[in-house]
């Protein structure tokens, strides 16, 4: 009888420990969409504006209850800011600064009990500086006079320039936020938005720099992201 008794435990195990992760199990989402961004601090001196960018990544959902979940990733997400154009008679200018993080958050994901798959997270999360370059777009109209002294005539053409250049030296290597957000699930799918609040200032130098900006007496700039995306969830 014992063994018989064994021999079932054995067979049942298998399907016990389905049904276990079949309510409790770790998954992978992969995602992508769009950020919102801007800087702001005494380290701009141009006016600052939103521009958008791209965030693309993994995250890994390990679940400490039915309702509670640990989650951590990485994402590659393209942020910055965008400045006011700038206009003079026959020129303005479009300048810009993108900066690339590799992100890898650390979050506590809570799941409402009211709607199916709505829920909040909120955690902590380390930016590594990839990139930052400043990008400005010269549109300007040239005029050339090919008339003499009594009578003028002239030519007008339109001209655009593309200047980058790499200011990473002028931006923490490493920068440290809070992540908070609401992601809904339904089946497979998964859309997720969320702000980064930066603990740790983006820039904080004492170095000269000309252009939309000046880093001078240890100005310090911060950024502000909202980060979009839809995403597909793997059960592992």
């Amino acid at each position: 009888m014992k063994h018989i008794i064994a021999v079932a435990i054995m067979m049942l195990l298998p399907m016990w420990a389905t049904a276990q992760n079949e309510s409790r199990h770790v998954s992978v989402i992969t995602h992508a969409g769009v950020t919102i961004a801007k800087m702001n601090g005494t380290a701009l001196t141009a006016a600052e504006k939103w521009k958008t960018g791209y965030t693309v990544g993994a995250s890994v959902e390990f679940p400490l209850s039915q309702k509670f979940s640990l989650l951590t990733g990485a994402d590659f997400s393209l942020i910055g800011t965008g400045f006011e154009k700038q206009k003079e008679k026959y020129a303005s200018a479009d300048e810009k600064l993108d900066v690339t993080y590799l992100s890898v958050p650390l979050q506590i994901k809570t799941y409402f009990s009211g709607v199916k798959g709505l829920a909040a997270h909120i955690g902590v999360q380390a930016g590594i500086l990839l990139s930052a370059k400043d990008k400005m777009t010269i549109h300007s109209i040239r005029t050339m006079n090919l008339g003499n002294d009594v009578s003028s005539m002239y030519l007008w053409e339109s001209y655009k320039e593309k200047k980058s250049e790499n200011v990473s030296s002028k931006f923490r290597n490493v920068v440290i936020g809070i992540p908070l957000g609401v992601s809904y699930e339904w089946r497979h799918i998964t859309l997720d938005a969320s702000y980064c609040f930066e603990l740790r200032q983006a820039i904080n130098l004492e170095t000269d720099n000309p252009g939309g900006w000046d880093f001078n007496n240890s100005r310090t700039a911060r950024n502000h992201a909202i980060y979009i995306t839809a995403g597909y969830k793997f059960t592992l």
